[in-house]
């Protein structure tokens, strides 16, 4: 379904299963670059969104 391909970044070869911790479901395939950026953020969808706000420049070097 998605190709061979990482469903995060979309160019790399999709070789991870990914899986939720907390209730084992599979989410999709990843590559590994993807799989650890999403285990070194700790899964957790606040730290995802502030790297995005991050990356956007739209946080600055607001501490919230």
């Amino acid at each position: 379904m998605q190709g061979g391909v990482c469903c995060i970044c979309l160019t790399d070869p999709a070789v991870h299963v990914d899986h939720c911790h907390e209730t084992g479901r599979v989410r999709g395939v990843l590559c590994l670059n993807c799989n650890m950026g999403l285990g070194l953020l700790k899964e957790s969808p606040d730290h995802i969104r502030r790297a995005i706000q991050y990356l956007e420049g739209t946080r600055g070097s607001q501490h919230s």
